[in-house]
């Protein structure tokens, strides 16, 4: 299976360089597909996402600094079109940027409260096109990645007897890291939004939305290899943590050289 995995948007459309080799034909492509009746036409048209099997964006698709909020709300809906368009071939996980405009009290640098409603709406009325984590073949792709440390405590809560979400935690049983990650997201739990010190909370583990490189390197989850955006990056790259592990650092289509990470799995 081949994957390209795709970084912080923060409102740039630069990432149609990555799925359609431009501008230009990102728009033709659109256009025919409206055209077609929602049928993807990237064959027709020879277009880089051909050659993908899956096309995942890690989150944090607005705020900016320097982009205005047309441009911000007219790209997350263009991205929400190729996930409606391509479905399962293209995952859309949820940054703590997106999380802000319709999770109450999450509020962090870079809020638009002008753009409050319109986002608010767009991701709430989408909101089944997203997910907080994604795992095939033991790689695993979040926002920010996932430590032991946290990952220990979010199942030792989720699994104590008097939680009250008990029930359903035990019916769903979750199997994978992505499958109790997305189960935590579900019920909301309190550890999917922990902010440590290093992000200016006060948890002593930051959750997947908010964990940042030196904590990730120094206690990333046994066992599975991880995709992540969400501390900006000259270019991607990638190390391992001290546990073994590979990590893949890819926060870098805002400010460094937009590009992608192409796997093979």
């Amino acid at each position: 299976m081949k994957v390209l995995s795709i970084g912080d948007i923060h409102g740039r459309s630069n990432w149609v360089y990555l799925t359609h080799g431009g501008y230009t034909e990102h728009n033709l492509w659109r256009t025919s597909v409206d055209a077609a009746g929602g049928i993807d036409t990237s064959d027709v048209w020879d277009l880089p996402l051909s050659q993908y099997d899956k096309i995942i964006f890690v989150g944090d698709y607005v705020d900016s600094f320097d982009c205005n909020n047309v441009t911000i709300k007219h790209n997350l809906l263009d991205i929400i079109h190729l996930k409606k368009t391509l479905g399962d071939r293209v995952v859309l996980l949820l940054g703590n940027h997106d999380i802000q405009y319709f999770i109450e009290g999450q509020k962090c640098s870079g809020y638009r409260s002008e753009m409050q409603w319109d986002l608010e709406m767009i991701f709430t009325e989408n909101i089944d096109l997203f997910t907080l984590a994604y795992e095939v073949d033991n790689h695993l792709w979040t926002h920010a990645g996932v430590t032991q440390g946290w990952y220990n405590n979010l199942l030792k809560e989720l699994n104590n007897p008097n939680y009250r979400f008990i029930d359903i935690v035990r019916e769903r049983n979750p199997q994978t890291v992505a499958d109790t990650l997305n189960l935590g997201w579900e019920l909301q739990h309190h550890l999917m939004f922990a902010v440590d010190r290093e992000s200016g909370g006060v948890s002593t583990w930051a959750g997947p939305l908010w964990v940042r490189p030196n904590r990730l390197i120094n206690d990333a989850i046994d066992g599975v290899t991880q995709i992540v955006g969400h501390t900006q990056q000259a270019e991607v790259w990638s190390t391992s943590s001290k546990r073994g592990n590979d990590l893949h650092f890819i926060d870098c289509l805002e400010y460094g050289s937009a590009e992608g990470l192409t796997l093979e799995i």
